[in-house]
């Protein structure tokens, strides 16, 4: 900022601000090695017996580029904090279903790895078994703004009954083979502002449509694509929803 021309004593000093995230980090780690984080979300689901829903929503990670550096020296990558966050809230959701409880719906909101380039391999299996034991014994799977599932879980069956995606890029490969993989157990798709990319067949970035679900589910256009109500917020918006029977061939029924 100062060598964009802003005044030094315009903004706190470097101590201040290393001081400050010092103090930060510090109490992250502290919640982490003592698992304070699980405990807590335990009791909290324990409190609430008739919990049937349970929505994360991810922040942006920090992006260093000046690495190395004394403000991100040691923290965790973006696959780290997402496959650490899965698996404490796995934990406190298999805790609260021994107890009882019926959490079978998952939301993921902002679930959206950073970028990759070509020449960057990434180990995501790890991350990937997390996700798969968050989203295990889950009948309602609902997506927003959140791409990056679809294409770790692209060949996973989860036995899902509802996929919901909501304000999305996701690639057409990825979105056609986690459908194929779970055609058996689907039963009901809803979308809303659902962009494909990377499909020569489909052209350059379409919207998903009925016509589009129908070819990747194989089955032949019908009535049962009815408009519906997406809750996205902070305002409900007209979406779409696909019915289909225990065959997977579309069916007329209400949403």
């Amino acid at each position: 900022m100062c060598d964009a021309g802003g005044e030094a004593d315009e903004y706190p000093s470097y101590m201040v601000i290393y001081e400050a995230l010092h103090d930060i980090c510090k109490e992250q780690r502290s919640i982490i090695d003592k698992g304070v984080d699980l405990a807590v979300l335990c009791s909290t689901f324990g409190a609430l017996p008739r919990l049937t829903e349970v929505g994360l929503s991810f922040c942006e990670a920090i992006e260093d580029d000046l690495s190395p550096s004394p403000f991100t020296a040691g923290m965790a990558t973006a696959e780290d904090s997402y496959q650490y966050h899965l698996r404490v809230v796995s934990d406190a959701i298999q805790n609260s279903r021994n107890r009882g409880a019926a959490i079978n719906t998952i939301s993921l909101s902002g679930f959206d790895l950073p970028y990759c380039h070509v020449w960057e391999i990434l180990d995501l299996s790890t991350l990937l078994e997390s996700l798969r034991k968050l989203l295990q014994s889950v009948r309602v799977l609902r997506l927003s703004y959140s791409s990056s599932p679809l294409e770790l879980l692209s060949r996973c069956a989860l036995d899902i009954y509802q996929l919901d995606m909501c304000c999305m890029v996701v690639k057409h490969n990825a979105l056609q083979d986690f459908l194929q993989a779970n055609k058996r157990s689907i039963c009901s798709i809803g979308f809303h502002d659902v962009t494909i990319t990377e499909s020569s067949r489909l052209g350059s970035r379409p919207k998903l449509s009925s016509d589009i679900l129908c070819k990747i589910m194989k089955v032949s256009p019908s009535s049962s694509c009815q408009a519906a109500d997406c809750g996205c917020l902070p305002f409900r918006k007209e979406g779409w929803r696909m019915l289909l029977n225990g065959d997977n061939h579309p069916q007329r029924s209400g949403t």
